[in-house]
Order: C-alpha cells, then sequence, then structure tokens
C-alpha cells in the first residue's frame, strides 16, 4: 500500500490518547481495564469467602438474620460490580471533567436507579413502602404532610398589626435555601432565561393543580408568588445565569499540573480539574417557529414530571423531608441533567429531520426515568386521593388547552405559510446553518 500523503495524513484529527495529557497525570487516563478485573476479582473472593463458607446457624432466629444480611450484602455486591464495569467498560461521553470515568460512574447509577423504578413498579404500595426499610428502618410509618397555607393573613384581624409569626415561619422555612440552589442548579442546565421562567411559573401552576390532594402544595399566594418565584427562584436564575455568563466568558488555559511553577499553581490547577473544560452556550429559541417551540417544551414538560413525581412519591411512600433519600435522588438527578440536557439540545439543534435518530445516552435515560417515575406514582397513589378534582381547576385548565390549541393552530398555519410550506422555518434554518458550520 503506497504510503499517504502529508495532506491526507492531516485531513483527519487524531484522536487524544494517553500521550496526549500531562505527565504528571497521564497514568489516569490509561483504561487499567485487566488490572481493574483483576483487582475486582479479588476483592470478591475475599468477601464472599468462596473457600470457607461460614455455616448456616442453627438457632432460627440467627438463621433468618444471616440470610437477610447474606441476601442485603449481595445486592450491593451485584450494584457495585456493575458500576465498576460501568467506570471501565461505560460508554464514553463528551463530559470530560473531573475525569471521563467520573460520567461513567453516574451513567451507570442512572441504570441502576431506572432498574430499581421498574422493580418498584411491579410492588404494591404497602411492599414498596416496606422495602424502603431495608435501605432506612425508620421509614414505612405514615407521615403528616406540613401545609403551609393555614393561616395566610398577613395583617391580624383587629388592629393586630401584621402577622410576623406565619412571614418569619415561612421566610426561615429550612427548605428556603435549598429552593434557591435548585434554581441556581437547573440555570446552569438549561442556561436560558425564557426556559427557566417558563419552568418556575408552570410548576406553582402545578402546587395550584394538585393542592386539593397534596397538604405540602397548600401555600399561601404570597409564598408562592412572592416568596417562591419573584424571589427564590429569581435570585436562583440571575445567580445561575451570572455563573453561565461567567464560564462562558472565561479564558481557558488547561496547562497541566507539571507545566506549573510552584506548589501553590500545582494544587489550584488541581482544583481546577472540578470545573468545566469549556462551557457551550445554549440557544433555545423557543419561540423561533412551532416545531421548535414544542421541542423546547418537552424537556420542561420532563423536568416538570421530575418536580412533581418527588412531592408526589415523598407523600406516597411515607418518606420524611428530611430523609436523606430525598437529597441523594435530588443530586443525582442534577448529576444526570447535566449531561443530558446538552445531548437533548444538541439533537434537536443539529438539523437532522429524522425524528427517530438516536438520542444520546443520558437523555435517553432521563426520559426513561422520568416516565417510570410517573407510573409508579400513578399506580402507588391509586386509591389515596379520593378528593375530587375541584371545578375551577377544571376549568381553568380546560380553557388554557383550548386557547393554547387556538393560538398555537393559527401561529402554526400563518407561520407555515409565511414560509412557504417548507416545513423547516426560519428558526429550524438558522439551526440547520449552525450545524453545518460545526461540522466544517
Amino acid at each position: 500500500m503506497p504510503p499517504r500523503s502529508k495532506s491526507q495524513s492531516q485531513s483527519k484529527p487524531r484522536a487524544a490518547g494517553p500521550q496526549d495529557y500531562d505527565p504528571t497525570t497521564q497514568f489516569l487516563y490509561v483504561p487499567h481495564t485487566v488490572t481493574f478485573l483483576l483487582a475486582g476479582l479479588v476483592a470478591l473472593a475475599y468477601f464472599s469467602h468462596p473457600l470457607n463458607p461460614p455455616q448456616r446457624p442453627e438457632n432460627p432466629v440467627d438463621a433468618a438474620q444471616t440470610a437477610y444480611f447474606n441476601a442485603k450484602t449481595g445486592i450491593w455486591a451485584l450494584v457495585l460490580v456493575f458500576l465498576g464495569y460501568s467506570v471501565v467498560q461505560g460508554p464514553s461521553t463528551k463530559m470530560v471533567r473531573p475525569h471521563p470515568a467520573f460520567w461513567k460512574l453516574v451513567h451507570g447509577m442512572t441504570v441502576c436507579y431506572l432498574l430499581f423504578w421498574v422493580y418498584m413498579l411491579f410492588q404494591n404500595v404497602d411492599d414498596a413502602r416496606l422495602f424502603l426499610r431495608h435501605m432506612y428502618p425508620e421509614l414505612g410509618v405514615d407521615l403528616d404532610e406540613r401545609s403551609y397555607g393555614g393561616n395566610c393573613a398577613l395583617i391580624l384581624p383587629n388592629g393586630g398589626g401584621i402577622n410576623w409569626p406565619v412571614i418569619k415561619a415561612t421566610i426561615f422555612d429550612e427548605f428556603v435555601v435549598a429552593h434557591t440552589l435548585g434554581w441556581w442548579g437547573k440555570a446552569l442546565i438549561i442556561r436560558d432565561n425564557v426556559m427557566l421562567w417558563i419552568i418556575s411559573i408552570s410548576f406553582e401552576l402545578m402546587e395550584l393543580t394538585f393542592q386539593h390532594w397534596l397538604p405540602n402544595f397548600n401555600e399561601c399566594w404570597w409564598d408562592s408568588w412572592l416568596l417562591d418565584v419573584a424571589i427564590c427562584n429569581a435570585i436562583g436564575i440571575v445567580t445561575g445565569m451570572w455563573t453561565v455568563r461567567y464560564f462562558k466568558s472565561k479564558q481557558y488555559n488547561w496547562r497541566g499540573i507539571s507545566e506549573q511553577p510552584n506548589l501553590v499553581a500545582k494544587a489550584r490547577r488541581g482544583l481546577l480539574q472540578f470545573t468545566p473544560y469549556s462551557y457551550q452556550d445554549f440557544r433555545w429559541e423557543t419561540f423561533s417557529s412551532p416545531k421548535r417551540c414544542l421541542q423546547c417544551f418537552f424537556p420542561a414538560v420532563i423536568i416538570l414530571l421530575f418536580e412533581v413525581n418527588h412531592f408526589f412519591l415523598k407523600y406516597e411512600l411515607w418518606v420524611p423531608p428530611t430523609n436523606p433519600l430525598n437529597t441523594i435522588r435530588l443530586s443525582f438527578l442534577f448529576l444526570l441533567a447535566l449531561p443530558g440536557i446538552k445531548e437533548y439540545y444538541e439533537f434537536i439543534d443539529s438539523g437532522d429531520t429524522d425524528l427517530f435518530r438516536k438520542v444520546g445516552t443520558f437523555a435517553w435515560l432521563g426520559m426513561a426515568v422520568a416516565f417510570i417515575e410517573t407510573l409508579a406514582t400513578i399506580k402507588f397513589g391509586h386509591g389515596l386521593f379520593p378528593q375530587p378534582w375541584p371545578k375551577h381547576v377544571l376549568v381553568a385548565w380546560g380553557t388554557v388547552a383550548i386557547v393554547f390549541l387556538i393560538v398555537f393552530s393559527t401561529w402554526t398555519v400563518r407561520f407555515y405559510r409565511k414560509e412557504g410550506g417548507g416545513g423547516m422555518g426560519g428558526g429550524g434554518q438558522r439551526r440547520q446553518t449552525r450545524a453545518k458550520t460545526r461540522r466544517s
């Protein structure tokens, strides 16, 4: 075979290999698959005692406890083996910080979480509550849900002045800071003011819709629209978008640790490993065309499903707000959404008109988890909410649906008639142009 010319050899970019990394950290980017396999087998052999298996106790109580311990240990070992496999052999993503293996681990955790809800989907609500006790023995006890709308008066009657006890109890609630941080995190994920405010207002409407079922959604009007939307959500969105602009405008210089002049600089470079390698701007252009509008509404619906499911599952499975399961779930979904939203954005922004083209791994898993959680929410809630739908809720959403259909249909007809019936629209043409520019 004749040797390739210099121009031919430079036509395709070479994939980064271990030799391209800093010498100090180069070993961290070598797969070590055989070493990992041998270490895993040694660990399994050590903890499973294959050469000296323990005997079953003769006492029935001790035997039952031993069987329970062995079953629980075996399940956790199964999960850890799968996560180890995911770290070494899992699918690669475009996320490289702090390390590609971290996002492979997140992928494995997502699959485990998905399988957990598939299992829960085939249980009844009583067995599901008992199953959670295997993780936290204090669960499985009926809870009194807190209602925030019991006393909404800002001014006390008979000249009693301002109702400071209620205002202070609401403002200094333990979840106000978590609420604000949550919207800061959503801003880092979505990176668009319009989309963020659509989700923010929509969730408050979800609270009004389901407050006759969930006491936790029964809030005062000023709690919902002033404290939540105008203050907490606004602070989270504004600070989050400021963080997005900071990362976007930052000049990135990723010199290796070995190239740093002193120990302080090396430590600073090590900490920078936990910051983004680069930051892409998301231009959702929600109302650039009817098609784009529906494409942008879809992730908003998925996020709302996760939010609403959180409160319903917490109520149905008797999980108190302070239980670590809530924090673990929200942290996990944040890690899932970071690459998931990016993959979905690239999916709709590529200019490809094939609806059934492959979507990214994290986006696919996020959609699957959201819908399976919703199925579990519906199943576990059967018979728990005997209250009928309030008439004003049905009338309000019926009116919204009719108005939306009329406005959206009119907009669609006028938009595509103006575009000559091409089906792509100005927004789609701009996105196709950007996609061609990226490929060139």
